[in-house]
């Protein structure tokens, strides 16, 4: 495992294609957590953000931040989530103990967790350092997507 590294959960696909989550209208939000990457079962059943332990607002960093303008679209054979870049500024008081990015269903019972992205460079050995603060930039495919057909 390496920054950037991420994985999907099945669990939340799985749901998704039983109608559990209307991934257009629901709000989804993010968190730090102190887990590694590596740790994060993709394919347990339980992937509600209570298993992980959150990181605490510090700084200028808050903890469950709503992910704006969150929206599921589709063009041709690919459906994607797709969200606006975010950030949060320096200062010294930012946390120095997260390992893993988390994107999670807020609007669900169990807040169940979409994506993790691993944000060691080490396999989760030393924790990210965001005193110089934090940038997010979604990529031009999406936060996530489903392909069709292939």
């Amino acid at each position: 495992m390496a920054l950037n590294d991420f994985k999907k959960m099945s669990e939340y696909d799985h749901q998704s294609g039983l109608g559990t989550y209307n991934n257009n209208t629901n709000v989804f939000k993010w968190v730090l957590v102190t887990n590694t990457f590596a740790s994060i079962d993709a394919d347990a059943v339980n992937i509600g953000i209570a298993t992980l332990t959150k990181v605490p607002s510090a700084g200028a960093y808050v903890q469950d931040s709503t992910l704006a303008n969150s929206a599921w679209s589709r063009a041709a054979n690919v459906s994607k989530l797709d969200f606006d870049d975010f950030a949060y500024a320096a200062d010294p008081s930012n946390p120095v103990t997260a390992k893993t990015w988390v994107c999670y269903n807020d609007t669900s019972a169990n807040k169940d967790i979409y994506k993790v992205v691993d944000m060691t460079v080490d396999s989760g050995v030393t924790a990210a350092d965001t005193k110089l603060g934090f940038n997010y930039t979604v990529a031009a495919a999406g936060a996530g997507t489903v392909t069709t057909n292939v």
